[in-house]
Protein backbone atom coordinates (compact mmCIF):
# COMPACT_ATOMS: atom_id res chain seq x y z
CA UNK A 1 0.00 0.00 0.00
CA UNK A 2 2.88 2.46 0.93
CA UNK A 3 4.48 1.25 -2.38
CA UNK A 4 1.31 2.32 -4.24
CA UNK A 5 0.98 5.89 -2.72
CA UNK A 6 4.63 6.67 -3.62
CA UNK A 7 3.96 5.29 -7.26
CA UNK A 8 1.25 7.57 -7.07
CA UNK A 9 2.85 10.69 -5.45
CA UNK A 10 5.63 10.47 -7.81
CA UNK A 11 3.13 9.94 -10.89
CA UNK A 12 1.27 13.04 -9.73
CA UNK A 13 5.23 15.07 -9.47
CA UNK A 14 6.14 13.96 -13.43
CA UNK A 15 2.52 15.03 -14.45
CA UNK A 16 3.01 18.32 -12.80
CA UNK A 17 6.60 18.21 -13.85
CA UNK A 18 5.33 18.16 -17.39
CA UNK A 19 2.45 20.50 -16.98
CA UNK A 20 5.18 22.97 -15.80
CA UNK A 21 7.20 22.34 -18.64
CA UNK A 22 4.40 22.86 -21.41
CA UNK A 23 3.33 25.65 -19.54
CA UNK A 24 6.80 27.01 -19.80
CA UNK A 25 7.14 26.05 -24.00
CA UNK A 26 3.47 27.52 -24.30
CA UNK A 27 4.66 31.15 -22.82
CA UNK A 28 8.30 30.94 -24.50
CA UNK A 29 6.27 30.09 -27.71
CA UNK A 30 3.84 33.28 -26.94
CA UNK A 31 6.47 35.37 -26.14
CA UNK A 32 8.63 34.30 -29.44
CA UNK A 33 4.80 34.52 -31.20
CA UNK A 34 4.59 38.50 -29.60
CA UNK A 35 8.20 39.28 -30.37
CA UNK A 36 7.58 38.32 -33.91
CA UNK A 37 4.51 40.12 -34.28
CA UNK A 38 6.14 43.16 -32.92
CA UNK A 39 8.92 43.14 -35.11
CA UNK A 40 6.19 43.15 -37.72
CA UNK A 41 4.46 45.73 -36.80
CA UNK A 42 7.52 47.48 -36.15
CA UNK A 43 8.43 46.75 -40.33
CA UNK A 44 5.05 47.56 -41.23
CA UNK A 45 4.92 50.99 -39.84
CA UNK A 46 8.18 51.91 -41.13
CA UNK A 47 7.12 50.53 -44.68
CA UNK A 48 4.25 52.52 -44.35
CA UNK A 49 5.82 56.03 -42.71
CA UNK A 50 8.34 55.55 -45.47
CA UNK A 51 6.33 55.38 -48.25
CA UNK A 52 3.76 58.17 -46.51
CA UNK A 53 7.16 59.99 -46.64
CA UNK A 54 7.78 59.15 -50.16
CA UNK A 55 4.24 60.24 -51.06
CA UNK A 56 4.73 63.36 -49.67
CA UNK A 57 8.32 64.04 -51.29
CA UNK A 58 6.91 63.02 -54.64
CA UNK A 59 3.94 65.29 -53.63
CA UNK A 60 5.94 68.41 -53.12
CA UNK A 61 8.08 68.13 -55.71
CA UNK A 62 5.35 67.88 -58.36
CA UNK A 63 3.71 70.67 -56.50
CA UNK A 64 7.13 72.64 -56.85
CA UNK A 65 7.50 71.40 -60.46
CA UNK A 66 4.03 73.02 -61.38
CA UNK A 67 5.21 76.46 -59.61
CA UNK A 68 7.99 76.33 -61.69
CA UNK A 69 6.17 75.39 -64.84
CA UNK A 70 3.89 78.09 -63.70
CA UNK A 71 6.56 80.71 -63.34
CA UNK A 72 8.25 79.53 -66.53
CA UNK A 73 4.74 79.89 -68.30
CA UNK A 74 4.00 83.21 -66.79
CA UNK A 75 8.04 84.69 -67.81
CA UNK A 76 7.51 83.59 -71.44
CA UNK A 77 4.05 84.87 -71.27
CA UNK A 78 6.02 88.69 -70.62
CA UNK A 79 8.71 88.00 -73.26
CA UNK A 80 6.14 87.18 -75.61
CA UNK A 81 4.01 90.67 -74.46
CA UNK A 82 7.04 92.22 -74.89
CA UNK A 83 8.35 91.09 -77.70
CA UNK A 84 4.83 91.33 -79.36
CA UNK A 85 4.71 95.14 -78.49
CA UNK A 86 8.11 95.37 -80.12
CA UNK A 87 6.93 93.65 -82.88
CA UNK A 88 3.65 95.68 -83.13
CA UNK A 89 6.12 98.98 -82.85
CA UNK A 90 8.21 97.71 -85.49
CA UNK A 91 5.57 97.15 -87.87
CA UNK A 92 4.04 100.10 -86.89
CA UNK A 93 7.24 102.11 -87.99
CA UNK A 94 7.61 100.21 -90.94
CA UNK A 95 4.15 101.41 -92.36
CA UNK A 96 4.39 104.99 -91.47
CA UNK A 97 7.75 104.86 -93.46
CA UNK A 98 5.96 102.68 -96.46
CA UNK A 99 2.89 104.97 -96.41
CA UNK A 100 5.23 108.34 -96.32
CA UNK A 101 7.23 106.37 -99.24
CA UNK A 102 3.85 105.32 -101.19
CA UNK A 103 2.16 109.06 -100.60
CA UNK A 104 5.51 110.55 -102.49
CA UNK A 105 5.08 107.92 -105.01
CA UNK A 106 1.68 108.75 -105.34
CA UNK A 107 1.89 112.36 -105.51
CA UNK A 108 4.32 111.63 -108.19
CA UNK A 109 2.52 109.36 -110.50
CA UNK A 110 -0.45 112.15 -110.30
CA UNK A 111 1.64 114.70 -111.05
CA UNK A 112 3.00 113.18 -113.96
CA UNK A 113 -0.84 111.67 -114.61
CA UNK A 114 -1.70 115.90 -114.67
CA UNK A 115 0.95 116.50 -116.72
CA UNK A 116 0.47 113.99 -119.36
CA UNK A 117 -3.55 114.96 -119.63
CA UNK A 118 -2.77 118.60 -119.46
CA UNK A 119 -0.52 118.11 -122.68
CA UNK A 120 -2.87 116.16 -124.09
CA UNK A 121 -5.65 118.18 -123.34
CA UNK A 122 -3.40 120.83 -124.95
CA UNK A 123 -2.69 119.39 -128.14
CA UNK A 124 -5.94 118.24 -128.34
CA UNK A 125 -7.56 121.48 -127.87
CA UNK A 126 -5.04 123.38 -130.12
CA UNK A 127 -4.65 126.00 -127.43
CA UNK A 128 -1.71 127.56 -128.20
CA UNK A 129 -3.46 128.87 -131.16
CA UNK A 130 -5.53 130.65 -128.94
CA UNK A 131 -5.35 134.01 -127.76
CA UNK A 132 -4.44 134.69 -123.95
CA UNK A 133 -8.16 134.86 -121.85
CA UNK A 134 -9.12 131.52 -124.17
CA UNK A 135 -6.26 129.87 -123.11
CA UNK A 136 -6.53 130.78 -119.34
CA UNK A 137 -10.12 129.80 -119.73
CA UNK A 138 -9.45 126.38 -121.51
CA UNK A 139 -6.10 125.86 -119.00
CA UNK A 140 -8.67 125.85 -116.03
CA UNK A 141 -11.04 124.11 -118.19
CA UNK A 142 -8.65 121.08 -118.85
CA UNK A 143 -7.32 121.22 -115.00
CA UNK A 144 -10.94 120.64 -113.52
CA UNK A 145 -11.11 117.70 -115.84
CA UNK A 146 -7.82 116.53 -114.55
CA UNK A 147 -8.75 116.94 -111.25
CA UNK A 148 -12.11 115.05 -111.91
CA UNK A 149 -10.31 112.18 -113.70
CA UNK A 150 -7.18 112.24 -110.81
CA UNK A 151 -10.43 111.97 -107.91
CA UNK A 152 -11.94 109.03 -109.84
CA UNK A 153 -8.55 107.56 -109.22
CA UNK A 154 -8.11 108.28 -105.82
CA UNK A 155 -12.08 106.61 -105.12
CA UNK A 156 -11.52 103.69 -107.20
CA UNK A 157 -8.19 102.93 -105.43
CA UNK A 158 -9.70 103.72 -102.16
CA UNK A 159 -12.83 101.26 -103.46
CA UNK A 160 -9.72 98.63 -104.52
CA UNK A 161 -7.76 98.89 -101.19
CA UNK A 162 -11.03 98.36 -99.12
CA UNK A 163 -11.83 95.34 -101.17
CA UNK A 164 -8.71 93.94 -100.59
CA UNK A 165 -9.00 94.39 -96.77
CA UNK A 166 -12.47 93.40 -96.74
CA UNK A 167 -11.29 89.74 -98.70
CA UNK A 168 -8.57 89.16 -96.03
CA UNK A 169 -11.06 89.57 -92.91
CA UNK A 170 -13.15 87.52 -94.54
CA UNK A 171 -10.45 84.80 -95.21
CA UNK A 172 -9.26 85.07 -91.67
CA UNK A 173 -12.94 84.77 -90.54
CA UNK A 174 -13.21 81.51 -92.77
CA UNK A 175 -9.82 80.87 -90.92
CA UNK A 176 -11.02 81.14 -87.72
CA UNK A 177 -14.30 79.13 -87.90
CA UNK A 178 -12.36 76.19 -89.57
CA UNK A 179 -10.08 76.22 -86.52
CA UNK A 180 -13.34 76.19 -84.31
CA UNK A 181 -14.61 73.67 -85.98
CA UNK A 182 -11.61 71.64 -85.41
CA UNK A 183 -11.14 72.12 -82.40
CA UNK A 184 -14.77 71.34 -81.10
CA UNK A 185 -14.28 67.88 -82.92
CA UNK A 186 -11.22 67.69 -81.10
CA UNK A 187 -12.67 68.14 -77.81
CA UNK A 188 -15.60 65.91 -79.18
CA UNK A 189 -13.30 62.88 -79.55
CA UNK A 190 -11.82 63.75 -76.39
CA UNK A 191 -14.97 63.18 -74.62
CA UNK A 192 -16.11 60.16 -76.23
CA UNK A 193 -12.72 58.25 -75.99
CA UNK A 194 -10.79 59.39 -73.43
CA UNK A 195 -12.00 58.13 -70.49
CA UNK A 196 -11.38 54.27 -72.10
CA UNK A 197 -7.89 55.19 -73.58
CA UNK A 198 -6.64 57.07 -69.53
CA UNK A 199 -2.89 55.25 -69.11
CA UNK A 200 -3.00 54.90 -73.19
CA UNK A 201 -2.94 58.18 -74.41
CA UNK A 202 -0.19 59.65 -76.65
CA UNK A 203 1.84 62.88 -75.17
CA UNK A 204 0.36 65.95 -75.84
CA UNK A 205 -2.98 64.89 -76.78
CA UNK A 206 -4.25 66.29 -73.14
CA UNK A 207 -2.99 70.19 -73.94
CA UNK A 208 -3.84 72.03 -71.18
CA UNK A 209 -5.86 72.39 -67.83
CA UNK A 210 -9.18 73.65 -70.04
CA UNK A 211 -8.80 69.95 -71.99
CA UNK A 212 -9.29 68.81 -68.68
CA UNK A 213 -12.09 70.54 -67.54
CA UNK A 214 -14.22 68.80 -70.57
CA UNK A 215 -13.62 65.62 -69.03
CA UNK A 216 -15.45 65.87 -65.60
CA UNK A 217 -13.73 66.14 -62.55
CA UNK A 218 -13.10 62.06 -61.80
CA UNK A 219 -10.85 61.74 -65.22
CA UNK A 220 -8.96 65.18 -63.98
CA UNK A 221 -8.06 63.81 -60.54
CA UNK A 222 -7.20 59.91 -61.74
CA UNK A 223 -5.36 62.51 -64.48
CA UNK A 224 -3.26 64.45 -62.54
CA UNK A 225 -2.83 61.79 -59.83
CA UNK A 226 -1.09 59.79 -62.36
CA UNK A 227 0.83 62.50 -62.95
CA UNK A 228 1.93 62.45 -59.55
CA UNK A 229 3.12 58.84 -59.88
CA UNK A 230 5.11 59.49 -63.04
CA UNK A 231 7.59 61.22 -60.64
CA UNK A 232 9.40 58.59 -59.60
CA UNK A 233 10.56 54.92 -61.21
CA UNK A 234 7.64 53.17 -59.81
CA UNK A 235 5.09 54.89 -61.36
CA UNK A 236 2.58 54.21 -63.94
CA UNK A 237 4.10 53.55 -67.58
CA UNK A 238 1.33 55.54 -69.48
CA UNK A 239 -0.45 59.02 -68.62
Amino acid sequence: MEEENRRIKEYAKTQEQREEIAKAEKRAREQALDRVQHTLAEQIKRDREEREEQELVRQELYLEEQEQAMRRRERDEMEARIKQRLELQRERDEQIQFKRLRDVEIKQEEDKFRQQLMAKFAEDDRIEQMNAQKRRMKQIEHKRAVDALLDERRRQMTIDKQRDVDERIEAERIEQMRKQIIEEERIKLLREHAHRLLGYLPKGVIRDEKDLDHLGNDFKNEFKRRQVNMQHPGGWDNL
